[in-house]
């Protein structure tokens, strides 16, 4: 019979007396499993196993975390917010925008790699936008955007656009990309059921709970979009790396949140992140606690890291509460309609009014939609 990780008194995997193998030898001297240690039993042989770790990704099942932690921080992009469409799609149009729609331009994907390249050289050049170096956010993305056109070759391909865009009409789409569209809701939204998950974690920190914050690299357009979503209020403070001219996973990043917050215990403190190098890793090595929320079809622990990394793997916000048993028993899934796990129509009754009905024949009449290809005239 073999005994092999069973949670019975330690005793089990305890062998006091030496066994004869069938060649009638010893095969072992006393052997006794430690708290970290496994013992299989099989006929005729005893088998001491490795100090065991816990599955990564479930850190939380461990019970390592506080009860109640006095800081948790998140990430912004693609925890908190994402973009509308991929950036390819937006940088595409824009320029198609600027060309009055008459320009013949590849596919997104073309742009979206173009700019993958851009702000990798942007950033390895002029770290944290700029920080430190003279150098404005507005003026690094300036850089990023005319390096990521500079990228798509098929601009050449339309006769005079290369040197317009070497010249005012790449100032003009620099500036609205950044001025306009990339700090507002025109390009970035909330998560789905986002603002139902802060909302709770707002109510915890207001009956007692953590202070919460986000730190995320990025600029300090940050402030005005999570106004714009509606969910700034529910942060103590918001850092980015621009504004504290330290990236994660740098250690320092985290260390100016805890002085933020008045916190200098770093096991007190929770990072919730997308990425795995700059959260998860960046959080652990400062002595956090980190919880990864990996990205749709991308929840594969990367291969070749610390086999003594700590962390939590969660699907979403709401799996981050249930760690502390706070996670809702009802809450909104997100449809085109409002429905919830108790049925349709649950939370939310529409009601329509007589202005929204035509007076000559009582149909309901829908506000005219903009034409995509009319742009608002920005360009």
């Amino acid at each position: 019979m073999a005994f092999i990780g069973s949670t019975q008194p330690r005793s089990r995997f305890s062998i006091g007396t030496s066994r004869k193998s069938s060649t009638g030898g010893d095969v072992g001297k006393e052997v006794k499993a430690t708290d970290a240690e496994l013992v299989v039993r099989t006929s005729g042989t005893n088998l001491v196993k490795s100090e065991y770790r816990p599955p990564q990704g479930e850190a939380f099942k461990q019970d390592i975390f506080p009860n109640v932690p006095q800081l948790i921080t998140f990430d912004a992009t693609d925890t908190l917010i994402q973009l509308k469409s991929e950036v390819g799609m937006t940088y595409r149009l824009i320029l198609h925008e600027a060309t009055r729609f008459r320009s013949r331009l590849p596919t997104p994907a073309v742009f979206t790699s173009a700019f993958n390249q851009a702000f990798t050289e942007t950033n390895e050049k002029y770290p944290c936008f700029g920080c430190g170096l003279g150098m404005t956010s507005r003026e690094w993305w300036a850089e990023c955007t005319k390096r990521t056109y500079a990228l798509v070759e098929h601009i050449d391909y339309e006769r005079g656009l290369r040197d317009r865009m070497d010249g005012p009409l790449g100032d003009a789409v620099a500036e609205v990309l950044y001025n306009q569209v990339f700090a507002s809701t025109e390009a970035w939204e909330l998560k789905p059921g986002v603002l139902d998950a802060l909302s709770r974690f707002k109510m915890w920190r207001e009956e007692g709970g953590p202070q919460l914050a986000v730190l995320s690299n990025f600029d300090e357009r940050l402030h005005s979009i999570l106004d714009q979503v509606g969910v700034a209020d529910a942060f103590d403070f918001v850092l980015t790396s621009r504004e504290i001219g330290s990236e994660k996973p740098n250690r320092s990043a985290f260390e100016v949140a805890m002085s933020r917050a008045g916190v200098a215990d770093p096991s007190l403190c929770m990072h919730v992140g997308d990425g795995f190098d700059s959260d998860v890793v960046g959080a652990s090595n400062a002595g956090w606690h980190s919880v990864w929320i990996p990205p749709i079809n991308g929840d594969d622990v990367p291969t070749n890291i610390d086999p003594d990394l700590m962390f939590s793997m969660c699907g979403d916000l709401f799996a981050v509460l249930d760690i502390f048993g706070l996670d809702p028993h009802f809450r909104l899934i997100p449809t085109t309609r409002f429905v919830d796990e108790r049925g349709n129509f649950m939370d939310e009754v529409r009601v329509y009014t007589e202005e929204e009905f035509d007076n000559q024949d009582g149909m309901l009449v829908l506000p005219a939609a903009p034409k995509s290809w009319e742009g608002p005239g920005r360009l």
